[in-house]
């Protein structure tokens, strides 16, 4: 099995991750769109590795999520501290 690494994500790079995850639905709601504009009752797609893809996808976002939510809360407890530290010095 492929080593993961860790890749530094600010706010650019997750709206462009973000961007990228819209065009892809885009896709699929044009193929939607198509199915019903032409009346195409059922399209075959082998989707087995794209749903195995997407699982872990939606896993590895929502695991990156909480971390980050992790960070947010320890700076925001930084913030206050630094704050109550600032009010009591003066």
């Amino acid at each position: 099995m492929g080593r993961m690494t860790l890749e530094p994500y600010d706010a650019k790079r997750l709206d462009h991750l973000a961007l990228e995850l819209l065009d892809l639905a885009a896709i699929a709601r044009d193929m939607s769109a198509l199915c019903r504009e032409f009346d195409i009752q059922t399209f075959a797609l082998h989707d087995k590795k794209a749903r195995q893809w997407w699982e872990n996808l939606d896993r590895w976002l929502r695991r990156a999520k909480a971390e980050l939510e992790m960070q947010t809360i320890e700076a925001r407890a930084t913030q206050r501290a630094r704050s109550t530290t600032r009010r009591a010095s003066r």
